[in-house]
């Protein structure tokens, strides 16, 4: 949604002249967390990479949580990510700034192109390839099928909550605002930064077929979805965080719902697999 954005954006100046709340915090804190957790844990880690398994509330909380962003449905987002894993940064690669040339003007042209641009060009409309899987699962089925229903719903929740906390009405409307449209401003500028910012600039440990990177940053706001260049070189592993420093919250909310018994078969590198792909072995 970028017009969304925008005016996100815009509203914020005036808005922050006029104080900013630590209700406005709270409600953007707690909104832009169960979004990010939808998006890593959800759509990317469960459904594209079956990285563990869960049962059917948790699939579906984790699932409501990521449409909320209003990055695409389950089957759109996973689609296109496992399209983005088929062909990366080849042709095909549906968000790849690689496509173009080494040049500093194609190196502007293609990130302008993975943040933004290729969102204007992607197919958006059922039946989508590479999720067969999905496809013959009801309970993503049902989701995807009320999906505009549960981003009005991320927007209708921290406006009746400031509402509700505030007894007036605009607790309503800093609501609206700082857990609706600066929240999923912020959400989608940070997400569409792991593919474009992580695979033109940042490090590389491992021999993978792409120009994949890591940035500690994107993997600070975003549960360690920045440890970009080691998920692609171990795509279905439910730890990015491969080094002790390399902080995955993303991991330690999968540990934590292991310790609960809500997921098991979670998967991880041994290893001697991450000896044998490293670049430079230490």
């Amino acid at each position: 949604m970028p017009p969304l954005g925008f005016v996100g954006a815009t509203l914020v100046v005036f808005f922050w002249e006029r104080a900013v709340q630590p209700l406005d915090l709270s409600l953007f804190l707690i909104m832009y967390l169960l979004n990010v957790v939808g998006i890593a844990l959800g759509y990317h880690r469960l459904f594209t990479h079956r990285a563990f398994q869960t049962g059917a509330i948790v699939r579906a909380f984790l699932a409501i949580a990521a449409c909320m962003t209003g990055e695409g449905t389950v089957t759109s987002w996973v689609s296109h990510h496992r399209a983005h894993h088929l062909y990366c940064d080849r042709q095909g690669d549906p968000h790849s700034p690689n496509l173009r040339g080494n040049g500093l003007w194609d190196r502007i042209l293609g990130f302008w192109h993975v943040h933004l641009g290729w969102i204007q060009k992607a197919n958006w409309r059922p039946p989508f390839p590479y999720v067969p899987d999905l496809g013959r699962d009801r309970i993503i089925q049902g989701i995807d099928r009320f999906y505009i229903l549960w981003v009005l719903l991320s927007f209708a929740l921290p406006a009746i909550l400031g509402g509700i906390l505030t007894g007036c009405w605009s607790g309503v409307l800093r609501g609206l605002l700082w857990g609706g449209i600066i929240r999923i401003f912020v959400v989608h500028q940070v997400t569409y930064s792991v593919n474009s910012i992580c695979h033109l600039w940042g490090k590389r440990r491992f021999k993978t077929g792409d120009r994949s990177t890591n940035n500690f940053f994107l993997a600070l706001v975003i549960l360690g979805e920045g440890w970009h260049h080691n998920h692609h070189a171990f795509p279905n592993s439910a730890k990015m965080g491969l080094k002790w420093w390399e902080l995955d919250l993303g991991w330690v909310c999968i540990l934590l719902l292991k310790y609960l018994g809500l997921v098991w078969n979670v998967k991880i590198p041994s290893s001697r697999e991450i000896e044998l792909k490293e670049l430079d072995p230490a």
